[in-house]
């Protein structure tokens, strides 16, 4: 049988290459760039340990040394005091530790393709795919460039997990950016940056701007990640280059501003943008899209890694039922795409609802009623989910306040987010 092909090596790809060799399925992943490559994202959620105990990496996590995540901590945007959570608090079923990690993604997503190859995927660096091909509206084969050749190679399936380059969605014209968020980061990595007392916590800091925040992310005992979101328009109205307004921002919020008062940055700032994207579809005939290819929400909850790992192993099922059956039709794959949807639906409600409320988020972590099912979404917990009963409470607190013109919270919502429909759990649409 024709191997198939997956676009990219980063985690989605290296996780579909492990699964698929796992059931004997032949693939060939083509990563464009050479690995180690830099990237952003470096604060895993615990439900990713159990992708990685399943294929067999999680003794490799442990033996790299990664920075081991316990929970998180929030700051908010005033000198009041800030509030944590510990992953312990809530086990998860299949999760037999009470952390999961901080990682350097340019040795991460090397150590992951490098497994997957060991696993039996054959690994092509430094070759971009040119072009998908088809006949009629199926896939038959990939185009592209190797040592100065135009190559096309035949094959029946063909996996999408080229990250945020979005390849064959850009190809089939399927992308559609979210209309309602417009977030905006730089970023860079810093010493000498004062951990505090959770120094091995995700810290994530409120800022007095719009849907602004800062994330503290430890990569090793030296070294920690720092980020600085918001909208693009108060990155535009600053007219500050992109060090001016890191650094404006920083000195807005007095804990961060602490943390960071003898920090001294050791690479260029990086800029992130267009954050929210969504696929008209996440199959079709002969294809699927896996992670950051598909759907990209935000990164406030560190959940773009699980996405993609998550993502790699359910449509890893329905592609091991085409081969089986010689049926690569998008309706033999289409339940991953429903199976997917919904998790992510989760994932950006709970987003949604978080900027809506920003500081007042805070008054879930604490509450005893719901501080476990805050866990449960932080830690990646949404697929499989018959309901999400503290997304509703969020909902009916920010009716609560923002429909009492007098009500003491009203100036903290912002009233720019509009909250979403309900993620329809039980449902395939």
């Amino acid at each position: 049988m024709e191997p198939v092909v997956i676009i990219g090596g980063g985690p989605g790809g290296s996780a579909m290459g492990c699964y698929l060799s796992m059931a004997g399925i032949d693939n060939i992943i083509f990563e464009g760039v050479n690995h180690p490559r830099p990237h952003v994202g470096e604060s895993l959620v615990t439900a990713t340990t159990r992708v990685f105990d399943e294929i067999g990496f999680l003794a490799t996590m442990e033996s790299e040394g990664f920075v081991k995540k316990y929970g998180a901590s929030w700051h908010p945007p005033k000198k009041q005091g800030s509030l944590a959570i510990e992953f312990k608090e809530f086990p998860q079923e299949g999760v037999h530790q009470d952390y999961t990690y901080h990682v350097d993604r340019a040795k991460f997503d090397l150590l992951l393709l490098k497994h997957a190859e060991s696993k039996g995927s054959k690994v092509y660096q430094g070759v971009f795919i040119k072009k998908v091909l088809f006949e009629d509206d199926r896939v038959c084969g990939v185009r592209f460039e190797i040592a100065g050749q135009t190559v096309d190679l035949r094959c029946h399936m063909v996996v999408d997990a080229s990250g945020r380059r979005t390849f064959l969605g850009g190809q089939l014209g399927w992308k559609d950016n979210d209309s309602q968020f417009n977030q905006f980061g730089v970023h860079a990595w810093y010493e000498n940056v004062d951990r505090g007392e959770r120094p091995e916590d995700i810290h994530i800091h409120f800022l007095p701007v719009e849907r602004g925040w800062v994330w503290q992310i430890p990569i090793s005992e030296e070294v920690t990640s720092m980020g600085v979101v918001a909208e693009k328009k108060i990155f535009k109205e600053s007219q500050k280059d992109y060090e001016g307004w890191f650094n404006s921002l920083i000195e807005s919020a007095p804990d961060i501003a602490h943390h960071m008062r003898t920090a001294r940055r050791i690479n260029e700032f990086k800029v992130e943008a267009d954050y929210s994207y969504c696929m008209n579809s996440f199959v079709g005939n002969g294809f699927v899209l896996v992670g950051d290819a598909a759907r990209f929400v935000d990164p406030i909850f560190s959940s773009g890694v699980s996405v993609a790992l998550y993502s790699a192993k359910f449509a890893s099922e329905r592609i091991r039922i085409a081969c089986e059956t010689g049926d690569f039709s998008e309706a033999t794959l289409r339940p991953y795409q429903d199976r997917l949807k919904q998790g992510t639906k989760i994932w950006y409600e709970f987003i949604t609802l978080y900027y809506k409320l920003l500081p007042l988020f805070t008054h879930f972590i604490q509450s005893e009623e719901h501080r476990h099912q805050v866990l449960q979404l932080l830690q990646g917990d949404v697929y499989d989910r018959e309901s999400v009963p503290v997304l509703d409470s969020m909902r009916r607190y920010i009716d609560a306040v923002e429909n009492d013109d007098k009500h003491v919270l009203r100036e903290y919502l912002d009233m720019g987010v509009d909250v979403p429909e309900r993620a329809g759990l039980g449902t395939t649409s």
